[in-house]
């Protein structure tokens, strides 16, 4: 043995060891306070550890064994000086193995701290590994109460359940379930296995609340989805205060959290322990505004924006309140709500979450907010950047994968938006707003039946959600040119939202397609009543007034949308026609430069499928100012354009091929578009475009175009004769 200690001196194996030791122990210590401000996932961690065991002995092998002598790796040598010290073939084989260990082991360590798996099928989990993830899947279904005479329990119970799945959220390790999915299996008698298989998920959490006097009781119990056993079950009895509500959901949630084996992060249990308010009144009233705000129609955000206001008087450092208000506003902006112009929501809307940020800076809910914020106010790249810091605070929130998403796809990324709405998807799959989402993606590229289909869905789960309603009823309109068969479909959307102006004023389009004009007067009126500054009772007072033949009126209209709107092409179009009348045309090309700056400042216009058809309309007023080669610029990427767009829809071209090709004076392909339009079913603003249009002018004594203009005029007088007979049937109201 000693003579074995004395060789280690002499091949330094002691000191080897030692400086190994040391070295992992400096790894370690940086990786445990670095990886979390890195975004990196702290399982990475274990992947050091074991790399450090692993690699003791294989370092004490390389220290007895091999040296550096002159810059050159050798054999130790042994007693013996006339020893070969050169590197053999086996020698060099030991040294290739331990390489590729180790290039293995970094990769296994790269992919998981980044997050990145190759693609291809060696990149689907395996069996264990799906296990593993699916043991740390959790729903937490709706809470049951025993009232004891006192009925504001059940509210509680509800916020209880709310705040218990936002904290759980915050831990990445964890899969959980939205509240909304959950929300369906209220006073279920479903068997567990049969939630639990229907949510994806592999344990589920119930709960009872109880309350005495100023005590409260909370019982909880985790349960196998799969074996439908208890997994772990606890009471907490506490006095009714906020502070013991919060601390009771911390130590639950830490509970799962240990029962899953669920590593959390520091920065995590620092979120997962907040106290959002001490005030029970704050928190309360925080519940009613949030609940009333999920049903997204004007009366009930007015109505959940009072609820905010009082939490927030109740603890003005209460920074969900804050957040919950400045989304109240935001979404009462929103283009079919019309309860507030955009601009003014942002300006209402900003303060209120940097003071948010202010008192809990690491909201991940008042990030997600702030990112639509920036969007709103067309600054994409700090949007994006809002919206990725709430995805590290909060990795479970479906909301900011929503709203990533739809910026993703508003840039034409439509891959990488389609995903992030799946990812939005797995985490709240009942969730009629990202549901919602999913279908309009379907119905932007052209997928009508999926997305009539999902529409459907969403109104047979969540009957009160006007905007499912509003693009059935677009989709029989701008798709299948049943201008009747929209009527119906926007009467309900108006049933179920009827303070929102966008909804009043809508089916106005639809009677005046019908030739209705004292009908479409009605509906105008009444938005215009509700809301004279927001887009959709400004867009139909206009068309009213241009059906009617009040130009002056119509160009009033346009002026005040231009300037509430000023990229609107509707109210450029109109303000283009006028000046076009009247000889006007630098006027015209200087208000188009101001709001299409892309359109005239480059040498080549960038043309998409947000601003081709301002494009279009740019171009005659370039053609009338001697510019034929700008305008056929402009002309030829809208084609462009158009090429990844549907004919159809509410994200449709319609006829703008038709107006491209009229204005480079192709009339046969111009008719030839036209007639596919028309028998593909075009029939929005039809009378707007053949009547009225100048970009048509060209094509418009063609006797072929004269000849679709009729068909297109006798089956909108059939569908104007059976909405006659809805209305007397009492089908259809005015």
């Amino acid at each position: 043995m000693k003579n074995f200690l004395a060789e280690c001196r002499r091949r330094r194996v002691f000191r080897l060891a030692g400086m190994y030791v040391v070295g992992c122990w400096a790894v370690l210590q940086v990786a445990d306070l670095a990886f979390e401000s890195w975004g990196i996932t702290p399982q990475a961690i274990r992947y050091l550890w074991i790399a450090a065991i692993i690699g003791m002995p294989v370092a004490l092998y390389f220290g007895w064994r091999f040296d550096v002598v002159g810059g050159r790796i050798v054999r130790t040598p042994t007693g013996a000086s006339s020893t070969d010290l050169s590197l053999h073939f086996a020698d060099y084989a030991i040294l290739a193995a331990v390489t590729a260990i180790v290039i293995a082991a970094s990769y296994g360590i790269g992919t998981e701290m980044t997050g990145i798996t190759p693609p291809g099928p060696e990149a689907m989990p395996g069996k264990a590994e799906a296990e593993s993830a699916d043991r740390r899947s959790i729903a937490v279904l709706p809470f049951s109460v025993d009232d004891s005479g006192q009925g504001e329990i059940e509210f509680l119970a509800d916020g209880i359940q709310d705040e218990l799945l936002t904290r759980l959220s915050m831990v990445s390790a964890l899969k959980v379930t939205s509240r909304t999915s959950a929300e369906r299996y209220r006073g279920t008698t479903a068997p567990v296995p049969e939630i639990g298989a229907e949510l994806g998920v592999a344990k589920i959490l119930e709960g009872r609340i109880q309350r005495a006097g100023d005590q409260i009781r909370v019982n909880v119990q985790l349960i196998d989805a799969e074996k439908d056993e208890h997994v772990w079950a606890q009471k907490f009895d506490r006095r009714f205060t906020a502070s013991n509500v919060f601390r009771i959901q911390t130590e639950i949630v830490e509970s799962i959290a240990a029962q899953l084996e669920a590593t959390i992060t520091p920065m995590e249990t620092r979120q997962v322990a907040l106290t959002p308010t001490q005030s029970l009144q704050a928190y309360t009233a925080y519940l009613q505004g949030k609940r009333l705000a999920e049903s997204e129609s004007v009366e009930s955000l007015t109505e959940a924006v009072s609820h905010f206001k009082e939490a927030i008087e109740f603890d003005p450092e209460f920074a969900l309140a804050h957040v919950g208000l400045a989304d109240a506003y935001l979404t009462l902006s929103a283009n079919f709500m019309a309860g507030m112009e955009a601009t003014q929501s942002t300006v209402l809307a900003e303060p209120l979450l940097m003071r948010a940020l202010a008192i809990e800076p690491d909201l991940g809910e008042a990030y997600a907010s702030l990112g639509l914020v920036r969007q709103l106010q067309n600054n994409i790249l700090a949007a994006e950047d809002a919206y990725r810091t709430a995805m590290r605070l909060r990795p479970n929130y479906s909301r900011v994968f929503r709203l990533l998403g739809r910026l993703k796809l508003r840039q034409g990324s439509q891959q990488e938006g389609y995903e992030l709405l799946q990812k939005a998807l797995a985490i709240d799959p009942y969730s009629v707003p990202v549901n919602f989402d999913i279908a309009r993606y379907h119905d932007s590229i052209g997928d009508f039946a999926s997305a009539l289909a999902r529409y459907r869905r969403i109104v047979e789960v969540e009957p009160d959600y006007a905007f499912a309603y509003v693009y059935i009823a677009a989709i029989h309109y701008l798709v299948e040119g049943a201008v009747d068969e929209s009527l119906v479909w926007y009467q309900k959307a108006v049933e179920h939202d009827a303070l929102s102006p966008s909804l009043a004023s809508a089916q106005a389009i639809a009677y005046l397609e019908l030739g209705d004009a004292d009908a479409g007067r009605v509906f105008v009126e009444q938005a215009l009543d509700m809301s004279p500054r927001t887009f959709w009772p400004l867009w139909t007072s206009l068309l009213m007034n241009l059906y009617v033949g009040d130009e002056e009126a119509a160009n009033s209209d346009a002026r005040v949308l231009h300037e509430v709107y000023p990229r609107n092409w509707g109210a450029l179009k109109q303000l283009r026609n006028a000046d076009i009348a009247e000889g006007r045309y630098e006027a015209a090309a200087s208000r188009y430069a101001r709001a299409y700056r892309e359109l005239t400042e480059s040498e080549l216009p960038l043309v998409d499928s947000s601003n081709c058809a301002a494009a279009v309309d740019l171009a005659l007023i370039l053609m009338r100012l001697g510019q034929p080669e700008r305008a056929n610029d402009l002309l030829e990427g809208a084609l462009a354009a158009i090429e990844t767009m549907p004919r159809l829809g509410t994200e449709g071209y319609w006829i703008l091929d038709v107006q491209v090709y009229a204005l480079q004076g192709r009339s046969d392909m111009a008719l030839a578009a036209l007639r596919e339009a028309v028998d593909q079913g075009w029939r929005v603003l039809s009378w707007f475009y053949l009547d009225y249009d100048p970009n048509l002018a060209s094509i418009r004594s063609e006797p072929e175009f004269q000849r679709l203009r009729q068909r297109i005029h006798d089956d909108l007088a059939v569908q104007a004769m059976r909405a006659e007979q809805l209305r007397a049937s009492g089908d259809l109201k005015l």
